[in-house]
């Protein structure tokens, strides 16, 4: 991700770079300004990281610098780490009410949920072509689902079908990982709720077999940007009695 596009606007008039950037989805956004230039990289420094609120732009205006144009690189972070969290529970699980899957794979645990990015995800036993449901009300501003392609190897890392969905209230966004290829049931910039159907299970990216791999996630400084998140509880089930293959009903 991100599989959007970010509208950039530079020019250079009466000595006077201006950068103008907007934020297309409805989360908080975090921009990246650095340069290969050194110098270029010092002056940037006072402007970088750019935060913009959901589907808000801003003009950065530098006098007396020069022409940057072209010698600007941007990066992009999701969320705004300076928000507070303020929910570490969820009252459903990541599929229909009624329906019930074994828990493969829990918190800080091997063979992969034990990284900065994963320590705290879930993976469940939902099958190719079954239902994902919402776990939270929020707006969908990440789906990736044009993939098709599954391995072991750290090749197929970026090739996971996934949907990112940002909650405005609590500030944490949900990842729903590996759907299958032309499974997303909704698109950038919908609002979803509770239970709400968002995509197809699926067997994509970095796996060996069909699963939903569940997320949550807050907005970190560090790598990439955002940070494996803990709860308390998911559904009815209290995370620390949680063991791995038992079965957990929505």
């Amino acid at each position: 991700m991100p599989a959007f596009e970010i509208d950039v606007d530079q020019k250079y008039e009466n000595d006077e770079y201006q950068l103008s950037i907007k934020n297309p989805v409805h989360c908080p956004l975090r921009f990246l300004l650095t340069s290969p230039d050194e110098e270029v990289n010092e002056i940037l420094s006072d402007y970088s990281p750019l935060y913009l609120d959901a589907k808000a732009d801003s003009t950065i205006i530098i006098k007396g610098k020069g022409d940057l144009e072209g010698k600007v690189k941007i990066g992009m972070k999701w969320g705004n780490s300076n928000l507070p969290i303020t929910n570490n529970s969820l009252a459903s699980l990541p599929y229909p009410k009624g329906k019930r899957y074994k828990l493969l794979q829990g918190n800080n645990s091997n063979p992969t949920h034990h990284t900065f990015g994963s320590r705290y995800a879930f993976d469940f036993t939902l099958k190719i072509g079954d239902t994902i449901a919402s776990t939270q009300n929020g707006y969908v501003v990440g789906l990736i689902d044009g993939y098709s392609g599954w391995g072991m190897s750290d090749r197929w890392k970026p090739f996971g079908n996934q949907v990112l969905v940002y909650d405005t209230t609590s500030h944490l966004f949900a990842m729903y990982g590996h759907i299958k290829q032309d499974g997303g049931l909704v698109k950038i910039g919908d609002y979803v709720t509770v239970g709400q159907p968002i995509a197809l299970s699926g067997k994509t990216g970095q796996t060996t077999e069909a699963h939903l791999h569940f997320n949550i996630f807050q907005a970190h400084e560090e790598r990439g940007g955002l940070k494996s998140y803990p709860l308390d509880s998911i559904g009815k089930y209290e995370v620390k009695t949680l063991k791995r293959n038992q079965w957990m009903e929505n």
